[in-house]
């Protein structure tokens, strides 16, 4: 198994190798469904009795990436020479995720593959459908915003200049707000091209730094101080590590193997740096509650459910309701959030449009009035 425990803050690395990285990631990275697909069809074969190197072969021959055909192929080579599947899956860290390969070991020390495949499946297609709730319930009021910019963009780069050469030919007065528009709508005008480089440096450095450890641990730190994201985000970090951590103790995998995994599985990293120190005590032999409760990352209804799991050894099935619960309460904040995102968007770009539309007609009939003097 790949050690991914983490004991400390992430180390800064250099540019090269963040921006290696992230080419590698960009050209490697497998879609949720392929890894889905493979769980289940897998499954579906070890069922029937199909050798699994023959039904992994299967899969090169029909792949439609060329980065899965290759995997596949070595893959299958391997387990036909001899090669435990954890071992020839791990070989590919960038097509099969650490959790599928550890549900498999695991699997080949209990016999039970089959059921651990369609586990893992089931236990990637819930993250991926959590993930895809966050992107729709944000679809909307990310269109309205980028109207609002692009509304807003318009009127300072088309219309303004507009008023600005009339009032120019006419040789009246400009009103004071219509005054101050029509100065940005020149700076704008004049740095146009600055600014739109401005900008593209901006999202590119924005890019970088989410591509290495030491702005990836700020920003999530930020995050986690603003009023509003910050529980949306402990919610889904809680339903992420109950769901992971339940996943893997019902296939068997053991505790002491299971958590560097779920550590890994951490999106924030300043939460993944927090719970690392739960790592040494567990090899310690100090359980897990008590650990996770010096942390503070958890709510005490979360600290206690870990506390009774363990105490009944029903750890794995007490995490799976503390996911279920979580994911609902991950919901119910999200359609909250949305509630308030939607109207409040609709009302800032009612507002924007409505006060340059005054700003507008109030000069007209300044600009009418002037010139009939």
């Amino acid at each position: 198994m790949s050690d991914v425990l983490i004991t400390g803050r992430p180390q800064t690395r250099s540019a090269k190798e963040s921006l290696k990285d992230f080419l590698t990631y960009a050209q490697t990275k497998v879609k949720p469904q392929e890894t889905i697909l493979f769980c289940r069809q897998l499954a579906s074969f070890v069922r029937v009795g199909i050798p699994v190197n023959i039904g992994i072969a299967t899969f090169a021959e029909q792949a439609t990436s060329q980065r899965l055909k290759q995997a596949y192929t070595e893959v299958a080579v391997a387990v036909e020479g001899g090669t435990r599947l954890s071992a020839a899956l791990a070989q590919h860290p960038t097509v099969f995720p650490a959790i599928v390969i550890d549900m498999v070991r695991s699997a080949e020390v209990t016999g039970n593959l089959e059921a651990v495949l369609r586990q893992a499946a089931r236990h990637i297609e819930r993250e991926a459908a959590a993930r895809a709730r966050v992107r729709s319930a944000m679809m909307y009021p990310s269109v309205i915003a980028a109207f609002a910019i692009l509304l807003t963009v318009g009127i300072i780069v088309f219309v303004l200049p507009r008023f600005r050469e009339l009032y120019q030919s006419l040789g009246v007065a400009v009103p004071g707000i219509l005054a101050a528009l029509l100065n940005l709508s020149v700076f704008v005008g004049d740095h146009g091209l600055e600014i739109l480089i401005g900008f593209l440096i901006v999202v590119l450095l924005s890019g970088y730094a989410l591509r290495t450890d030491q702005g990836r641990y700020v920003i999530d730190r930020t995050m986690l101080k603003l009023p509003v994201i910050a529980p949306l985000l402990r919610t889904a970090m809680t339903e992420r590590f109950c769901r992971t951590l339940g996943d893997m103790l019902s296939a068997g995998v053991p505790i002491s193997q299971t958590y560097n995994v779920v550590l890994a599985n951490v999106a924030n990293r300043y939460y993944r740096e927090v719970l690392a120190s739960v790592g040494p005590a567990l090899a310690a032999g100090r359980g897990l509650y008590r650990p996770l409760q010096a942390t503070g990352v958890f709510t005490p209804s979360v600290i206690q459910i870990f506390r009774v799991g363990e105490e009944t050894g029903h750890l794995d099935a007490n995490l799976a309701e503390a996911a279920d619960m979580h994911e609902e309460e991950l919901d119910y904040r999200l359609r909250r959030l949305t509630s308030f995102l939607e109207p409040a968007l609709i009302i800032f770009v009612g507002v924007l449009v409505g006060f340059v539309a005054i700003t507008l007609i109030t000069s007209i009939y300044s600009l009418a009035g002037g010139y009939g003097k």
